[in-house]
């Protein structure tokens, strides 16, 4: 039955596969690191990028389609094994019941439909849980030596396997002899002291003395020496695969992250040291812990839409778990405890939509622990409830419409986003990106499927790496690049006569936007015009930013937005009210939660003399200001972008109030004024109460003209008008 299984759940996943490149975190580098034998970001990923490597031999689609289904592959793989392990041990229905859970999860689902590695992480965590639930039961301990060896080689995937390592070296070696409370004691150390110790000392080596401190435990005793030596050759072996990192880095591929060949750069790849030990930088402007309740709302929801109420079934199966086998029972909780609420306590990420579609992936490897206790708990039922609960565990994701959430039959999002920034790049271009899908998309399709050679894609975040800027150097000596982060290196940027555009999503230096130019999909920094009809766009599938299945996907659609409200503020400068008019609200409707354009719009509306209109458009654009500002508090956004907000939302507020002054409604201007200044005060805004009150209340009016200068003394009308009143008072 485990190949029905697994052909079951192939024939799912495959029914549902994108057919080309899917939009999603780091697919594309992982494609180019696979089809180019190069070195991918820490921790490099080896084992994923040979495998990868051996997939793309298969005769089968596109390069990136023959990804994809390795990791369907692998995930179809992981419910075969799960169901094969818990048969044995608690049944038909249980194994089943386990098996239908992992394969119908959304994350999992998600995972093994793109060319990513975590579809064959999640097989090796079963594997090695499963593995390890075995090695107490052989005597003769020819396992051990085994198990350590597939333990390295599949930490070589990826290195966070090592959050189960207190638990599975725990339960690996759970039948050797323990002293007298010495199992509680280790127990009290995994659960709370050493994560206690991690997180006051910010550091990894606590976590690193308890595996060791574990592996010494339960290697004692007779023959200790041969089972520890054993022991670590065999994981040191399988752990020979990241020699692949220095090896290959010295041979200057394509992709050379951190060019390992250097052993300091080999040790940060291996240990993610430049992320400083932690799942990404954004954390590191949190205290630690500040966010620890929103990951666990989070974590919360993922548990709810992967298990439903069959959450129930796995906490039975786990009290029954501790009375079989205490012992048993420490090494899965502390394999769950660490991958699951510590994971979150360290990774300690805000709850906006961009962070959790990076930490969601990171869930599935406690889900992994839940599914031996699921299946315990069918298990210990009696007769038809079984079969009962199995039905109930197929039917929660139909009832909440996952396979038609996870269609990506027809997901073309990052093909049509590649193709039409070449269409838009006049030969041999610099082109800049920065957020991943957007980088990676244009490396997959330019270095894997061999699109527009001509053209030099260069990363903004990458640009202040050392060893990126040599990586330039080598290849094309003629691309004079350094650190993006100040506005000089953009103009060096290039080569001679080399046109030089930007992405959507790049963050220039302030000095830099002023002059630039859109064109399509891109921003022109120099030599391109920027006339670029958006009817020569492909835009296949969804086209509005809250239909998009994902995160990656409405990312990428936002950026369409966003390149059409650069457009029609060009137009509008070039004299083209008309044409800017049909721009924005193009962009508006790509994406209806973005309030700039609706701004805009209506500053146009009322240029043209239709302030009714004008007026009704700024109260939209207020909401949707105000309701940017409740999700960054909801959020927890950075001080930076809640102060830009709050600036924008000032001065929505503000244009809606001199809407409403012109229509004759004073009075409703001045709430508007009003509210304006409780968000932000603006020297504008200031001086609109100011002439409010002009004729009515003249001290009033000196005191919004004498703040308007305090705020900005260079706001030449409230200096105008204030030096008059003043005049005017003597």
């Amino acid at each position: 039955m485990s190949f029905g299984v697994f052909f079951a759940t192939l024939a799912l996943y495959l029914a549902k596969l994108p057919p080309a490149l899917a939009p999603w975190r780091d697919t594309g580098e992982m494609t180019v690191a696979a089809a180019t034998l190069g070195v991918a970001h820490p921790t490099s990923y080896p084992l994923y990028v040979l495998l990868g490597r051996l997939a793309l031999w298969f005769p089968l689609g596109n390069p990136a389609y023959r990804l994809n289904l390795l990791s369907a592959v692998a995930g179809a793989a992981a419910c075969a094994v799960l169901f094969a392990v818990l048969r044995e041990r608690r049944g038909t229905f249980a194994a089943l019941a386990a098996a239908a859970c992992l394969a119908f999860n959304p994350a999992f689902w998600a995972v093994s439909q793109v060319s990513e590695m975590y579809s064959l992480w999640l097989l090796s965590a079963v594997a090695l849980v499963a593995l390890a639930g075995r090695l107490p039961d052989d005597r003769s301990e020819r396992l051990w030596p085994a198990f350590c060896y597939l333990c390295g080689v599949l930490l070589a995937n990826r290195l966070d396997l090592l959050l189960l390592a207190p638990g599975l070296v725990w339960l690996s070696l759970a039948g050797r002899p323990l002293a007298s409370g010495e199992d509680n004691g280790w127990f009290g150390s995994c659960a709370l002291l050493v994560p206690v110790v991690a997180v006051l000392t910010a550091s990894n080596l606590p976590v690193a003395a308890l595996i060791l401190a574990t592996f010494l435990m339960r290697t004692r005793g007779e023959g200790a020496a041969r089972r520890r030596l054993a022991g670590l050759a065999a994981g040191l072996a399988g752990l020979s695969i990241y020699l692949y990192l220095p090896v290959r880095s010295a041979t200057g591929p394509f992709l050379d992250w951190n060019h390992p060949a250097r052993l300091a750069n080999f040790l940060e790849s291996i240990m993610r040291l430049r992320y400083g030990g932690t799942l990404d930088l954004v954390s590191r402007n949190y205290a630690a812990g500040e966010l620890f309740g929103d990951n666990l709302r989070l974590w919360g929801a993922h548990l709810w839409d992967a298990f439903g109420p069959a959450l129930a079934l796995a906490a039975f199966g786990a009290a029954a778990d501790f009375r079989e086998d205490r012992s048993r029972f420490y090494g899965r909780f502390a394999a769950w405890w660490w991958a699951g609420p510590v994971f979150l306590f360290l990774a300690n990420m805000p709850p906006n939509p961009h962070a959790a579609a990076i930490i969601e992936p990171h869930y599935l490897l406690s889900d992994a622990v839940l599914l031996f206790w699921l299946a315990a708990g069918v298990g210990a039922l009696a007769g038809a409830r079984r079969a009962l609960a199995l039905a109930a565990i197929v039917a929660w994701p139909l009832a909440r419409s996952v396979p038609a959430r996870l269609d990506r039959r027809l997901h073309l999002h990052s093909l049509d986003f590649a193709a039409n920034v070449f269409r838009a790049a006049p030969p041999g271009s610099v082109i800049v990106a920065k957020k991943d899908v957007q980088l990676y998309a244009l490396w997959h399709y330019q270095t894997v499927a061999g699109r527009r050679p001509d053209l030099r894609v260069v990363a903004q975040g990458l640009s202040g790496s050392a060893w990126y800027r040599a990586d330039w150097r080598r290849r094309d000596p003629s691309l004079i690049l350094s650190s993006l982060a100040v506005p000089g290196a953009w103009a060096a940027l290039g080569a001679p006569g080399a046109p030089v555009l930007l992405t959507q999503d790049v963050e220039p230096p302030d000095a830099v936007p002023a002059s630039l130019v859109p064109r399509g999909p891109l921003q022109a920094l120099s030599g391109a015009p920027g006339d670029f009809p958006s009817e020569l766009l492909v835009r296949r599938g969804v086209r509005r930013s809250e239909d998009a299945p994902d995160f990656f996907t409405a990312d990428l659609i936002e950026g369409y937005a966003a390149a059409a409200y650069r457009a029609g503020v060009a137009l509008h400068k070039r004299g083209r009210p008309a044409e800017a008019e049909r721009a924005l609200n193009e962009g508006w409707a790509a994406n209806w939660r973005f309030p700039d354009a609706a701004l805009f719009l209506g500053y146009l509306q009322a240029g043209a003399g239709r302030l009714a209109e004008a007026s009704s458009t700024y109260a939209l654009a207020e909401a949707l200001f105000e309701e940017k500002l409740a999700l960054a508090a909801r959020w927890r956004a950075l001080p930076a972008v809640t102060s830009a907000l709050l600036r924008q939302a000032a001065e929505a507020a503000t244009h809606s109030g001199v809407a409403l002054e012109k229509l004759g409604d004073p009075a409703g201007a001045e709430r508007r004024y009003r509210r304006a200044l409780e968000l932000q005060p603006l020297a504008e805004t200031r001086f609109n109460l100011a002439v409010l009150a002009w004729g009515r209340d003249w001290p009033a009016a000196e005191e919004h003209l004498v703040e308007a200068v305090r705020l900005d003394p260079a706001h030449a009308a409230s200096v105008k008008y204030l030096a008059a009143l003043r005049a005017r008072r003597r």
